[in-house]
């Protein structure tokens, strides 16, 4: 029997100024890892920071002097009914890496979102190999819930 379906409880928070935030899409793209991933997501606490916020938070979480694009972390306890997530990412990172690949920030910023989340389920990027894999099935979640638009001579756009 499959599991029952829940959708999970999504905030979002931003106190950074270089990303419209797309909470829509963030929560439609929770949603769709969940099922795609086949687990169960219970909350998802999505904050969204500036540069300075992230460097302290990364030095104080993994001893690392500089910003970072996505911290996350598994808040889940004996107590909980799935995985409870908790996703930073750098809204000034999200902003400058969009103007290189050519694409919104705000669907970088999705990717750090979905980047994180499944590190959360089990994927890991610590060989290029791995690095790849998921760089891939993120991208293939965030094309899911948020396609590409097409650049004229039907190529899309993107990394």
């Amino acid at each position: 029997m499959a599991a029952k379906r829940i959708r999970p409880a999504v905030a979002i928070t931003s106190t950074q100024r270089a990303v419209r935030v797309p909470r829509k899409r963030i929560v439609q793209l929770a949603e769709h890892l969940a099922r795609q991933e086949g687990v169960r997501l219970a909350q998802v606490d999505v904050a969204a920071v500036a540069a300075g916020e992230m460097a302290a938070l990364n030095r104080r979480y993994l001893g690392c002097a500089e910003a970072t694009d996505v911290l996350s972390f598994d808040l889940s306890d004996e107590l909980s009914e799935g995985l409870v997530a908790q996703v930073i990412v750098c809204g000034d990172i999200a902003a400058g890496e969009a103007a290189r690949h050519g694409h919104s920030a705000a669907r970088e910023l999705l990717l750090y979102v979905a980047h994180g989340l499944l590190h959360l389920v089990g994927y890991d990027d610590a060989t290029p190999r791995l690095a790849s894999r998921m760089h891939a099935r993120a991208e293939q979640l965030l094309a899911d819930v948020y396609p590409l638009p097409k650049r004229r001579g039907g190529l899309p756009s993107g990394r």
